[in-house]
């Protein structure tokens, strides 16, 4: 009995001494961040206070979310805006009749975009346009999904297409594939099921990386006619190699405003195209004024006040 006792006082102890070194530790620990951490305050005290670092930075973020408003509140008042024909767009509902004479699925693809990438949610209304056109054409749309998050958006989207012209029937759940284990085996499991399956018309929107091309030469390998859009830019020429349309970079957002018709989208669109104006015209303006000596330090100050 003394010795369980005598275990027990020394597991006590050191539980005891452990705890009170620990504590030690941090005491000791905590001052230098405490002390950085003071520091670093009172260093921004120092610094005075520079009006140009200050408000540049801000006035031109309330500059462009004013103008992405505007366009939205005059998108709700009924003021339609004008997005040019972007090539590949038309080619969509030809694409899958093509297909449908084929007696061919179709396929269509968000690569690995997740929940995270707003071009999964971009690439949502031309989904709805091409199962649309696929349930009215009664052709079988094939659905690869990398990531599980979205598996129940593209299924929903899948299905609403479907049941908004009265082709429920259309819709195959299973068609709606989800290949686990990442990008390279989503890349490869894709892969096989398109020689499966030899879609003849192939559509990739949305988020890419390394398996655009392997996608694409896969499409080419079946003879589908394929149409890919992605704001990725260091995918655009594998995609160009490989497809016959290509939406570039931030027409893949105007594609998207014009299918769906919402006029918040296509507000948004013309608020940034506003902003993109306003950038080409200062970089000009601050270009001729960066050649007059008096002005150069100035505008160089307010050029790099906006990059941090």
């Amino acid at each position: 009995m003394k010795g369980k006792k005598g275990i027990i006082f020394a597991l006590l102890f050191l539980a005891v001494f452990g705890a009170a070194a620990g504590l030690c530790d941090d005491a000791a620990g905590s001052e230098p961040e405490a002390g950085a951490a003071i520091g670093a305050e009172a260093a921004a005290a120092a610094e005075p206070f520079d009006p140009v670092d200050y408000f540049v930075p801000r006035v031109f973020f309330v500059l462009c979310v004013s103008l992405i408003t505007l366009g939205m509140h005059l998108a709700k008042k009924g003021y339609r805006f004008n997005i040019r024909p972007i090539p590949g767009l038309n080619e969509m509902e030809e694409a899958v009749g093509r297909a449908t004479e084929m007696g061919r699925p179709s396929l269509f693809c968000t690569g690995v975009s997740d929940t995270a990438h707003p071009e999964l949610y971009a690439s949502m209304p031309i989904l709805n346009k091409i199962a649309t056109v696929s349930a009215r054409y009664r052709n079988r749309l094939l659905i690869p999904v990398c990531m599980e998050r979205t598996l129940t958006l593209l299924q929903t989207t899948y299905e609403e297409a479907c049941k908004s012209i009265g082709e429920l029937r259309s819709f195959n759940p299973t068609d709606v594939r989800f290949f686990p284990g990442g990008q390279v085996y989503f890349a490869a499991a894709s892969m096989g099921y398109m020689l499966k399956e030899r879609p003849a018309a192939c559509f990739y929107f949305g988020y890419y990386e390394l398996e655009s091309l392997l996608l694409s030469e896969t499409g080419q390998v079946v003879g589908a006619m394929q149409i890919a859009g992605t704001s990725q830019l260091f995918q655009i020429p594998f995609f160009i190699a490989a497809c016959d349309y290509v939406i570039i970079g931030e027409e893949f957002f105007a594609v998207s405003a014009s299918i769906s018709g919402d006029p918040k989208l296509s507000g948004s669109l013309y608020g940034q195209d506003m902003v993109k104006v306003i950038v080409i015209v200062s970089v000009v303006a601050a270009a001729v004024l960066a050649s007059i000596p008096t002005l150069g330090p100035i505008v160089l100050k307010i050029a790099q006040a906006l990059q941090k």
